[in-house]
């Protein structure tokens, strides 16, 4: 492999397409952090409002309620922050765009160069670097949407879980009820029946 006119001019044009594609992608992907971190602070809001609203002496009962509803709340809105951690992704995205700046301006100046000669080595740097940058501005959309689905995906069997439970809980209270009622109902009998017996009915 080798420097070539057609090789270097290729470079200087597909280097600032994939910053131009990067600062897009990760501009979008910091709005999403900053909206899921908004909706953990308005959950936080939430869940102290509804400390408040409970009052100072809550039955056993509202207490275990709303430990739940606040743990939902505030675990959803957790998980939604950690669809990008910006800590991770920016180091990483200057370090392709520091390797794309050398590929561009050693493009350039290879072009400026009256027999710049082949350099075989800054050609295979220019073809790593910007491979790296086509891997970064694809790979790493992809790995967040994949991510997020499954977020939404592990959210939505939790939900699902949680409203099952709740719905088989009140059945089998309603089923207690039920057969509490019919035991009543057969104890009456059975008094019904002593009376009429002891009466020779």
């Amino acid at each position: 492999m080798q420097m070539t006119e057609p090789f270097a001019a290729t470079i200087a044009a597909v280097v600032p397409v994939i910053w131009l594609v990067g600062a897009l992608e990760v501009h979008q992907m910091m709005k999403i952090y900053l909206a899921s971190a908004r909706y953990l602070e308005e959950t936080a809001g939430e869940a102290e409002k509804l400390l408040r609203d409970v009052g100072e002496r809550p039955t056993s009962e509202q207490l275990v309620e709303l430990n739940k509803e606040i743990g939902e709340r505030l675990d959803d809105g957790v998980e939604q922050t950690k669809v990008f951690p910006p800590g991770f992704l920016n180091p990483l995205w200057t370090a392709v765009v520091a390797a794309l700046l050398l590929s561009e301006f050693e493009a350039l100046r290879w072009l400026a160069t009256d027999d710049p000669g082949p350099r075989p080595g800054l050609a295979m740097y220019m073809l790593v670097s910007t491979m790296v940058g086509f891997g970064a501005v694809t790979i790493v959309p992809v790995a967040v949407a994949m991510t997020q689905a499954l977020g939404h995906l592990r959210r939505g069997k939790k939900r699902h879980t949680a409203v099952r439970d709740a719905v088989e809980l009140k059945v089998d209270r309603l089923r207690e009820r039920v057969d509490g009622y019919r035991d009543e109902a057969q104890a009456h009998q059975r008094e019904v029946d002593a009376v009429r017996s002891e009466r020779g009915e």
